[in-house]
């Protein structure tokens, strides 16, 4: 078996080798037949987009009677206090709203971390959505999900009993990671696409990217994490995922030309009957020298 993996993954990096993608144009991008990529100026208009198709999508199921659900990431961050001021604003009830977040950050005796840490998703969920929202079109307590590490079917099973979440939306590591599904070598990429909730180390990429915004402090970055799986995220109706930062330009290439591998998570988005990528343009640039 390790021989099979030893294998598969040379194979992918003699493929990732052979294309030079920083050499793919805009054209091919935006015209490829693989997923759907729109194009919009910045960042600030991916966090407009974002909170207008969770207000949308919550008045088309409220006419209908049925409930919401949406996967939600902290990355891409700006939407959520716009999503707030829109409901408030346009009065949307989200009563009916089921929200899961994809991960969260453990500390290292594997308990979550506090939700007072500047860190923590739960505590940032709670101060840019959850408390902004008006007392009458609050989302109900039991109807907020985190990954729980002493709880790991919960989300599963959530999930299972809503036939899958309405939209999953999210954004894309450096290395490729969706939520926290950080690449794996030991693992085929079908095995790969059934992983759930799980407890795992965080990559030393994404410590130093995630440690940016901090100053270059990468010790203040957890080593270990909580994430939904991949099966969770594709029993979503439709997934829209998003890549707002310059040094996502060849995540976005290798994201459609690459070959679905573990050792590139958002190489599978396009296996998904119902997904697309938002770029700004930025990300759509070629870096080439």
């Amino acid at each position: 078996m390790v021989s099979v993996f030893k294998e598969m993954k040379s194979h992918i990096t003699k493929e990732m080798e052979k294309i030079n993608y920083f050499g793919i144009s805009e054209e091919e991008i935006l015209n490829n037949d693989k997923i759907k990529v729109y194009l919009v100026e910045n960042k600030t208009d991916i966090y407009n987009e974002i909170a207008r198709a969770m207000a949308e999508k919550v008045k088309e199921n409220n006419r209908e009677g049925i409930p919401t659900s949406f996967i939600l990431p902290v990355g891409p961050k700006g939407q959520y206090k716009r999503f707030a001021q829109i409901c408030n604003r346009e009065k949307i009830s989200l009563k009916d709203l089921i929200t899961i977040n994809m991960d969260e950050y453990l500390d290292d005796s594997g308990d979550l971390i506090s939700e007072d840490s500047p860190l923590s998703f739960r505590g940032f969920m709670r101060k840019n959505l959850f408390e902004l929202l008006n007392d009458n079109l609050k989302i109900k307590s039991e109807n907020i999900f985190f990954p729980d590490p002493d709880n790991l079917s919960q989300i599963g099973k959530v999930i299972s009993e809503i036939g899958g979440a309405d939209i999953c939306f999210g954004g894309v590591g450096i290395n490729g990671h969706i939520a926290f599904n950080e690449p794996d070598d030991k693992v085929t990429p079908d095995e790969f696409k059934q992983l759930k909730t799980r407890v795992l180390d965080i990559s030393r990429d994404t410590i130093l990217i995630n440690s940016i915004k901090y100053g270059g402090n990468i010790k203040l970055i957890p080593k270990r994490c909580i994430t939904i799986g991949m099966a969770e995220i594709f029993m979503s109706k439709e997934l829209r995922f998003y890549m707002q930062h310059d040094w996502q330009s060849a995540i976005l290439r290798k994201a459609i030309f690459m070959e679905p591998t573990p050792l590139f998570p958002v190489t599978f988005l396009k296996e998904h009957k119902n997904s697309s990528i938002t770029i700004t343009e930025g990300v759509l640039k070629r870096y080439v020298y």
